[in-house]
């Protein structure tokens, strides 16, 4: 074995101890972004595994073994792209469930070469021309096949669509990063099937920079899975509990807050002038207001606001702004003698959209704003938002 695969041989079976301990840390999670995340993360330790296996073991290993290890291999890289994917729609189109049939569609390609692996296991059909063109066109085709999964799960990321109250930087941030990865490890896996062909000058070398790159991609990815708890099970009966002690004692709770320096008097302080601001001012009819604004124009820091809110009012920042918004559009629609449409209003209040704005005004006062608006004014009084 040269050097170069030794190297190859040692960052594989890191980027699989990666994989690995980022699948077991999102096994308890619950969600649909959750699950699909961890089932992606399992698939790739898995074919990391099985790669790696084969890499090593190549000079023992009987051609025969070879094909049995395939049956398993080749399928799980063909469930890459649709998790990634799914991982993908499920943190910047939270509202959006896909249906099962559509799944099963999705499953299709990967069904197609576990059969193809199989019946060369079975009765190896690859010592021949045409088999063994049929087997290496299943064998690579999966990264053509995952090539648009990947490419409309960058598209996502960078064009979310998710409602104003749904507070989900951190995921986005991270899913970001997970697709740099992925990118670096779809060149790789491309110029390692294509570059011995081409016979390359250097490409050993580039291919070890390659996969060791991927590695640590890999390595910040799990530690920053870790450390803000995006990969990390935390059971129900925890949060409950740490949120009524946190409520009860008047403390902050939530590690993020400990070395803040802020004890609770302080947060509510900061709460009730960061709401005569927001009011004041009227900030909240900006569509593009977010924390960072309001920690410009109010002079606190980020992590001083957000723990403001959190503490002081028991709300994030998106349920804080957006109580302002429906108390404005409450106001308008209560007032006969406002002819705006509900769109104008739902834009004047702050809202990107009328389907957030009917979706939070729904929520929040128990009836869609057409209904509000006919009812009689002393239940409007008595529904109004605070």
């Amino acid at each position: 074995m040269t050097p170069p695969d030794l190297l190859n041989l040692a960052a594989g079976a890191a980027t699989l101890g990666l994989a690995a301990l980022s699948a077991g840390m999102g096994c308890g999670l619950q969600t649909r972004a959750a699950r699909y995340i961890t089932a992606f993360f399992a698939c790739f330790a898995l074919a990391n595994l099985f790669g790696t296996f084969l890499l090593g073991g190549d000079a023992w290993l009987t051609a025969a073994a070879v094909r049995w290890l395939r049956v398993i291999e080749v399928p799980l890289v063909y469930l890459l792209g649709p998790l990634l994917y799914g991982y993908a729609r499920a943190v910047t189109r939270p509202g959006h469930t896909p249906t099962r049939a559509r799944l099963r569609w999705h499953l299709l390609p990967a069904g197609m070469a576990f059969v193809v692996s199989l019946a060369n296991a079975v009765a190896p059909f690859d010592t021949a021309a045409a088999g063994e063109t049929v087997f290496l066109l299943s064998f690579h085709a999966w990264l053509l096949q995952g090539t648009p999964y990947l490419l409309a799960a960058l598209w996502h990321a960078f064009h979310p669509h998710l409602p104003q109250e749904h507070d989900a930087a951190r995921q986005l941030g991270w899913l970001r990063g997970l697709l740099a990865v992925i990118v670096a490890c779809w060149i790789s896996s491309t110029l390692g099937r294509w570059a011995p062909a081409a016979d390359i000058p250097g490409w050993p070398w580039l291919g070890v920079a390659l996969n060791w790159l991927t590695t640590a991609g890999m390595y910040v990815l799990a530690l920053s899975g870790l450390r803000q708890r995006i990969l990390m099970a935390r059971p129900p009966a925890a949060r409950n509990t740490d949120a009524s002690d946190a409520t009860a004692t008047g403390t902050a709770m939530d590690p993020r807050y400990q070395r803040s320096g802020l004890d609770a008097s302080h947060c509510a302080r900061i709460a009730a002038e960061l709401t005569r601001l927001v009011q004041a001012e009227r900030l909240y009819a900006d569509p593009d207001f977010d924390l960072l604004r309001l920690s410009q124009r109010s002079g606190w820091p980020p992590n001083h606001v957000s723990q403001a809110l959190n503490q002081g009012l028991g709300q994030n920042f998106f349920e804080f702004v957006n109580t302002f918004r429906i108390a404005s559009a409450t106001a308008s629609l209560a007032d006969g003698g406002d002819g705006r449409s509900v769109l104008e209003i739902a834009l004047a209040s702050g809202f990107g959209s009328k389907s957030t704005f009917n979706a939070v005004f729904k929520r929040m006062t128990g009836h869609t704003p057409r209904e509000y608006r006919r009812l009689p004014a002393t239940d409007k009084q008595a529904d109004s938002c605070p």
